[in-house]
């Protein structure tokens, strides 16, 4: 598959690009396979952009997940689920959406 175009950072230059299939594609790259668990999480953080019109930093992220998605949800588990320290950003770059404006 084609990939939308990206950004410098590996965000997509226009959020409504995104599918499940993009995110696919986005994850294969860094050797991420996703599962129904990624994709429940990734059609959260769409979810969370929509309403409040920003990515959200780690902290605002989880608690949303835990509302949203599972209440289990924590920090620990999306490091290990997504394998990466950079639990905001990679989860906004997987999702479609901009960098969140705290992350470097």
């Amino acid at each position: 598959m084609n990939l939308p175009a990206l950004d410098q950072d590996g965000h997509l230059c226009d959020h409504l690009m995104w599918s499940p299939e993009v995110a696919i594609s986005m994850a294969q790259l860094q050797g991420l396979t996703l599962t129904e668990e990624h994709l429940a999480i990734l059609l959260a953080m769409r979810d969370f952009y929509q309403r409040f019109q920003h990515a959200p930093a780690t902290r605002p992220l989880i608690k949303f997940l835990s509302q949203q998605v599972d209440p289990t949800i924590n920090n620990a588990h999306l490091m290990a689920l997504f394998e990466t320290g950079l639990v905001a950003r990679t989860l906004a770059r997987l999702a479609g959406l901009p960098k969140p404006a705290n992350c470097l």
